[in-house]
């Protein structure tokens, strides 16, 4: 017993001079601040917050803008194939699986600044401007696997919506 105990006095005299020695090693004291130097501002100003609101509410109403144009058919609609919304900085990447042969009409619109290229099925379509104007491109003999892309120009900005519908004859 006195091998354990001998062990365990030796055992918390290192652990006290440890404590001992972190409480001798704090830093010194901050050095009062020069009075004719302006204080450094906050990680946020509240102007610069302000801006990062108004351009995430920016961004909130392009979207909803570009949901809205394309919620010009329903869901339920038979036509309606498959739609979606993107940021233009994230672009589109989307394959549709549709029925091959048949005719479909791909809507697309965006809102914001500058213009998107569209490619379907690995063919450029002309340039869609980010007016919030409705884009309407036709496609026949469709592939049963349907790749879209929508890449942003450089400086673009805003929301893509793209929807396909089936064209009945």
């Amino acid at each position: 017993m006195t091998g354990v105990r001998a062990y365990l006095v030796k055992g918390a005299a290192l652990g006290l001079l440890g404590l001992g020695a972190a409480g001798c090693t704090g830093q010194a004291p901050a050095p009062e601040p020069d009075p004719t130097t302006p204080p450094a501002a906050s990680a946020a100003s509240a102007p610069e917050r302000g801006r990062t609101e108004a351009a995430r509410e920016e961004r909130e109403e392009r979207m909803e803008r570009v949901k809205s144009v394309l919620d010009t058919v329903s869901p339920d609609d038979p036509a309606f194939i498959m739609s979606g919304t993107e940021r233009v900085g994230d672009g589109v990447h989307h394959r549709a699986l549709l029925k091959r042969g048949a005719a479909y009409r791909l809507t697309l619109v965006c809102a914001g600044e500058g213009a998107v290229v569209p490619v379907v099925d690995g063919r450029e379509i002309p340039a869609v401007p980010c007016d919030g104007v409705t884009v309407l491109h036709r496609i026949t003999g469709a592939p049963a696997e349907l790749p879209l892309t929508v890449t942003g120009r450089p400086g673009a900005s805003g929301a893509i919506g793209w929807r396909i519908d089936a064209l009945t004859t």
